[in-house]
């Protein structure tokens, strides 16, 4: 990895992002490592070692019903049995916003987390056995394809497999727009996985107001993705919203110079508003 890249992380918690970012690079990165980095960065120190029994055992259990000659259909159900049906992982209808549900260590503890941490386990239980699972960034669930059948879904919160058809059902019902319905849903890759859940602690913690981790988690989304205007824009309202005006100001200042047209536009927007004293939401 070049010197330029390791750069980016420099305080005490970075060197976990920069062995990440190296995995990406040698094409070595999983959805349970981004699940491991976000542990990690939650915990202040590696989880890795903590989750390793637990999920040798998961494996073990997968592994009378799941396997690489197997169709897609049978390990995706298999993987379903063992995880959901035979140990008892499930999502947390409870306790949905916890911060245990985002730390894979705590999932697999406690048998209980988000979809996205439970679609890790499953990725990472179906890999180690041969079966490769994709991640599905849909909006407002994070699901699993299965490689050797893209038609074929799981739902690890639910404990339960689907077809594409049928979750896009379940959005219409629940009130979904025609675009979001009509739109492919993408891949998500180990890095989509780390955004994605910074993001949602992002989102959760800004909502009661517990500014100091939504912003170390908005802080670290835009280390990650300095490219992404929408994760700028997210970091900045969420700078105004927490009284940090002045910091607001400063975000938009340093990236205006590497803008042109409408995103130069509406920054320089956005700054005036800033020196008025108004709040954009």
């Amino acid at each position: 990895m070049s010197t330029e890249a390791h750069a980016i992380w420099a305080s005490p918690e970075d060197p976990a992002f920069a062995a990440f970012a190296a995995r990406e690079v040698a094409g070595d990165a999983t959805l349970f490592d981004g699940a491991l980095l976000i542990a990690h960065w939650l915990a202040g120190a590696s989880v890795e070692d903590a989750c390793e029994a637990p999920l040798a055992a998961c494996c073990e259990a997968a592994s009378r019903w799941v396997a690489p000659r197997f169709d897609a259909a049978t390990n995706g159900e298999g993987l379903v049995t063992a995880l959901a049906t035979e140990l008892g992982y499930a999502g947390d209808q409870d306790h949905y916003g916890a911060l245990e549900n985002s730390r894979i260590d705590q999932v697999l503890a406690r048998k209980r987390g988000l979809p996205i941490t439970l679609a890790a386990l499953y990725a990472e239980v179906g890999r180690r056995l041969g079966v490769a699972l994709t991640g599905i960034n849909a909006p407002g669930h994070f699901v699993l394809a299965m490689s050797q059948d893209p038609r074929v879904w799981l739902d690890p919160f639910a404990g339960t497999t689907l077809q594409e058809a049928a979750f896009r059902e379940r959005l219409r019902s629940q009130g979904a727009p025609a675009v979001v319905l009509s739109a492919p849903f993408r891949p998500c890759d180990p890095r989509g996985l780390v955004l994605r859940m910074l993001a949602n602690i992002q989102q959760q913690r800004s909502e009661q107001r517990a500014w100091a981790l939504a912003l170390r988690a908005s802080g670290a989304r835009r280390r990650l993705a300095p490219a992404q205007l929408s994760v700028l824009f997210d970091h900045v309202q969420l700078l105004q919203r927490a009284g940090q005006r002045h910091e607001a100001e400063a975000a938009l200042q340093a990236v205006l110079p590497s803008l042109e047209g409408r995103a130069a536009e509406l920054v320089m927007a956005w700054l005036a508003q800033l020196q008025r004293g108004q709040t954009r939401h």
